[in-house]
């Protein structure tokens, strides 16, 4: 359990300190900063996208675009193909919060990581990802 604790504890700290990084620059929260980065990297992307991406239920995931819709950050539009699924689009204004975003965002995980090399780090981390999508899809690990 000891690296089960101290990788959580490491992600949550890394986490609340972007968070009040981007909170002094008067830019949108680490969780907003995600779903943007979502939402602009897919053309056609869905509430359901968003929740896998982000790893949440997709009416966690659902309440965050209204969230995004509510700021002014992205609209919802009748998907072309799909009458029960919309399409999520960034507005000027979310598109400008991202790129606002992404700067102070880089600039504390260099901070954050300086020491370490992160390409080794982000491999490992992918790694034990797809290990462990393997063994739950595969029904290794059951709830």
């Amino acid at each position: 359990m000891d690296f089960f604790d101290t990788l959580v504890r490491y992600e949550t700290d890394l986490w609340n300190t972007l968070d009040r990084r981007l909170a002094s620059a008067d830019q949108v929260s680490v969780a907003t900063m995600q779903a943007l980065r979502i939402v602009h990297g897919q053309p056609a992307a869905r509430v359901n996208d968003l929740s896998a991406a982000l790893a949440i239920t997709v009416g966690a995931a659902s309440k965050l675009v209204d969230r995004l819709e509510r700021n002014g950050l992205a609209v919802r539009s009748p998907h072309p193909t799909d009458r029960r699924s919309s399409v999520i689009a960034l507005t000027p204004t979310g598109r400008s919060a991202l790129a606002a975003a992404i700067p102070v965002a880089d600039a504390v995980l260099l901070e954050c990581l300086a020491e370490e090399d992160v390409a080794v780090l982000t491999t490992a981390i992918r790694r034990l990802q797809q290990g462990l999508e393997r063994r739950v899809s595969s029904s290794v690990i059951t709830a």
